[in-house]
C-alpha cells in the first residue's frame, strides 16, 4: 500500500494558511494603497495636463488678439500716418505687457499648483513607507517629515 507522508500534507496546509493570511493582511492592503496612490497621480497628472492646455489656448487667444491690434494699426497708418504710427507703438507695448504679465501669472499658478502635486505626492510617499515599514515590522513607527 502506499503511505501518506502526514509531514508533507500538514507542511502544505500550513504554508496554504500562510499564503492567504500574507494575502488577507499584507497583499491586498498593499495593493489597495499602491492603487489609490496611483489615482492621486493619474489625477495630478490629468490636471497638470489640462493646465497645459488651458495655458495654450490663453496663449493662441492672445496671440490672436495681438494679431488684431496689428491689423488695427494698419487701418489707422491709412487714416492718419504719423498718429497711427505713435498708436500702434502702444497698443504693441500695452499688449505685449498685458500678455507677459498673463503669461507670468498663468506660469506663478501653474508653477505652484505643480509644486503643491508635489507635496502630495511627497506626502503620500512618506505615509505610505511608513506604512509598509509599520506592516512588515509590525509595530508603530514615528513619522518624520
Amino acid at each position: 500500500m502506499v503511505e501518506l507522508n502526514y509531514t508533507i500534507l500538514i507542511q502544505m496546509v500550513i504554508f496554504i494558511a500562510l499564503v492567504l493570511t500574507l494575502n488577507k493582511l499584507l497583499y491586498q492592503p498593499i495593493f489597495k494603497i499602491m492603487d489609490e496612490r496611483q489615482k492621486v497621480v493619474e489625477g495630478s497628472l490629468e490636471e497638470a495636463k489640462r493646465l497645459s492646455q488651458e495655458t495654450e489656448r490663453m496663449l493662441s487667444e492672445y496671440e490672436s488678439k495681438l494679431i488684431e491690434a496689428r491689423q488695427k494699426a494698419v487701418q489707422v497708418v491709412n487714416q492718419a500716418k504719423i498718429q497711427a504710427q505713435e498708436e500702434q507703438k502702444e497698443a504693441l507695448t500695452r499688449a505685449r505687457k498685458e500678455f507677459e504679465q498673463s503669461l507670468a501669472e498663468l506660469r506663478s499658478r501653474l508653477e505652484e499648483e505643480k509644486q503643491q502635486a508635489r507635496e502630495k505626492l511627497r506626502q503620500m510617499v512618506n505615509y505610505l513607507a511608513i506604512l509598509i515599514s509599520e506592516k512588515i515590522l509590525g509595530r508603530k513607527l514615528e513619522e518624520r517629515l
